[in-house]
């Protein structure tokens, strides 16, 4: 009789524990999120016409439903989702994965989206990431600078003593730098630019929305420098997403100049969604930067199964197995 070699590695699979290293909260039955959406990072209606003849969707629905034991279709599961309520259906969910934590980045805002006491009911221990730049919007559509107008000064002052504040209670902080001018950060950015950039984001009126670079920029450089005091990892979206990118500006490689600033040396820097189409890019920043590790969330599960594995297989190319 062959003998299975695998036999060891499949059984410990089976057994251990995940953490899911960046997750976002879960939306109330009635949210207007509409579930097909969890399948594609796609937002119109026409283009989420297309869904349900991908690959994975295709997957996906089947192993849902064998999950559930249910019909599977959209609407069976749906239907099913609804019968059981969400708080059951989820800890089914996050069960059967063999999830024992989840760090979420609250700053995705959603429709009717759970707080993080609320996922505590399904798994055993629930972290919050902070995403960096939200909070600077928020403090630039909340705050009110005493007797005066913005300055970069005092957005410093306000926005570094919020984010040490919250570092006790936050495992990681999180950018989204990709999404708004690019990985491109210049970590020598110059203060006079950033006040410029600061002015020009005001001058669009509110609700705030930061997209201006070499802001952003400065937001992430003071954001990594409280991390390193803190001892916190900063993850970083890198490679694809939804439409609001432009994927080309998403190449890790990008990020060459920050990770060769001997500042940063000791921060942990980790790449988000298997930098998606970028992951020989990132296996190999991971290879020869100590600082740089690797996430594959959101390549699994939205790639098809061949897509799943050839982006881990690019990922462990050159990175250690301990970086990813």
């Amino acid at each position: 009789m062959e003998v299975d070699k695998y036999a060891a590695l499949r059984e410990a699979v089976e057994k251990i524990e995940l953490v899911d290293g960046h997750a976002h909260n879960i939306v109330a039955l009635d949210s207007p999120f509409p579930l097909l959406r969890c399948f594609s990072e796609a937002d119109s209606d026409d283009a989420l016409s297309f869904v349900p003849h991908c690959l994975s969707f295709k997957r996906s629905l089947r192993d849902i439903a064998e999950l559930y034991g249910c019909e599977a279709s959209l609407q069976g599961i749906e239907t099913h989702r609804r019968s059981l309520g969400l708080q059951s259906i989820s800890s089914k969910c996050f069960g059967a994965a063999k999830i024992a934590a989840i760090l979420i980045d609250d700053g995705l805002e959603l429709d009717k989206m759970h707080d993080l006491e609320w996922h505590r009911s399904c798994v055993p221990v629930v972290h919050r990431v902070l995403r960096i730049e939200v909070l600077a919007q928020k403090i630039l559509n909340e705050e009110t600078p005493d007797g005066s107008e913005w300055t970069l000064d005092i957005f410093t002052e306000i926005f570094v003593a919020k984010l040490k504040s919250l570092a006790d209670r936050v495992v990681s902080l999180k950018s989204i730098a990709a999404y708004r001018s690019g990985l491109e950060i210049n970590p020598n950015v110059d203060k006079k630019d950033a006040e410029n950039g600061l002015i020009e984001v005001l001058s669009a009126g509110k609700p705030v929305h930061i997209q201006n670079k070499s802001f952003i920029d400065y937001v992430f450089i003071c954001g990594l420098e409280v991390a390193l005091c803190f001892d916190l990892p900063i993850q970083i979206h890198t490679g694809f997403g939804d439409k609001d990118l432009d994927l080309r500006f998403s190449n890790p490689l990008y990020l060459r100049a920050l990770l060769e600033d001997s500042r940063f040396l000791k921060c942990r820097i980790i790449l988000l969604h298997a930098s998606y189409p970028f992951s020989r890019e990132a296996s190999y920043l991971a290879s020869v930067y100590p600082q740089v590790y690797l996430d594959f969330g959101l390549a699994v599960p939205k790639l098809s199964v061949y897509g799943m594995k050839s982006s881990v297989k690019e990922l462990l190319e050159l990175s250690s197995i301990k970086k990813v």
